[in-house]
């Protein structure tokens, strides 16, 4: 039987369309995170191996990377949690990942390492006018980015196989209450991306011999550039709700439009349009009336 893949922080949101999509390819998979998680739909299933544990425990992490093939690394303190400590932020985002990678060394050094980072690590760049490149210098503003840039740059100084997937706002068509705040200024260029069009670049990447020492931005694409404003009307639109009803930020938040004429190119993964995932919103809006 071929080896597993690794998929840390498996029995989250993604992680479990990743695990999914995994499978649906023929892969075997092992799920590894935190023994508080919920493992529904993963336990006890073909080809799934579940291993609870903590990034902050080297004895964990070397039971999870024994006899695996690639991993994606998933697992993350994300916010508003992470802004509580920065202490315990960077343990798991930074020096576990750290000890992942070292961990992994020890027993596969030719295992693709997937990342997933994130867009943040940008900080505001409001004033840039082309969309952001992977070039564009990273300014944290908050704990959560400022983990993932550090832990980037020790992942490419440790692990020659490492991909690097800086990732933009997660869209999931799901019907959700809107924050008191939204993360962005009404003005302000936004590119969001479909959760499984995430999924299908996070799989491509681990197995992709050309994603291997890359940094990618990973983002909706053409379809999915808009403002603040006109993306929460749009949703808003779909519940009956009046747009003067939003509250947006008087700041910048780290949200852009991203150049992803590269990631498209290798990971093949912008398969859903922003207005295919507005009719799938709208989709569970007509199956909860008719509920």
């Amino acid at each position: 039987m071929m080896a597993p893949v690794l998929v840390t922080g498996g029995a989250g949101s993604v992680g479990k369309c990743v695990v999914q999509q995994l499978r649906s390819e023929g892969h075997t998979v092992r799920v590894f995170d935190l023994p508080n998680m919920d493992y529904s739909d993963l336990e006890g299933e073909k080809g799934i191996d579940v291993l609870r544990g903590d990034l902050t425990r080297p004895d964990s992490v070397e039971a999870a990377v024994q006899d695996i093939r690639a991993v994606i690394h998933l697992a993350a303190l994300l916010p508003p949690a992470s802004e509580r400590s920065r202490e315990l932020t960077f343990a798991v985002n930074v020096e576990g990942t750290i000890r992942l990678a070292e961990a992994l060394k020890k027993v596969n050094t030719d295992a693709p390492f997937v990342f997933s980072s994130s867009v943040s690590t940008y900080g505001d760049t409001t004033g840039i006018k082309q969309p952001v490149t992977i070039d564009q210098p990273q300014q944290a503003l908050d704990i959560y980015a400022e983990s993932k840039i550090a832990a980037e740059r020790l992942l490419f100084e440790s692990y020659s196989n490492v991909s690097i997937l800086r990732i933009s706002g997660i869209s999931v068509p799901s019907i959700q209450s809107p924050p008191e705040v939204w993360p962005f200024m009404a003005d302000q260029r936004i590119e969001f991306v479909h959760r499984d069009d995430v999924v299908t670049a996070l799989c491509a990447a681990v197995q992709v011999e050309k994603a291997k020492g890359h940094v990618f931005n990973i983002a909706g694409g053409n379809t999915w550039r808009t403002t603040g404003k006109a993306y929460v009307k749009d949703y808003f639109d779909l519940l009956g709700v009046p747009i003067d009803e939003a509250h947006f930020q008087e700041h910048p938040g780290w949200c852009d439009w991203y150049d992803t004429e590269e990631s498209q190119r290798i990971l093949s993964y912008q398969k859903t349009t922003y207005q295919a995932y507005l009719d799938q919103v709208q989709a569970e809006i007509d199956k909860m009336m008719q509920e």
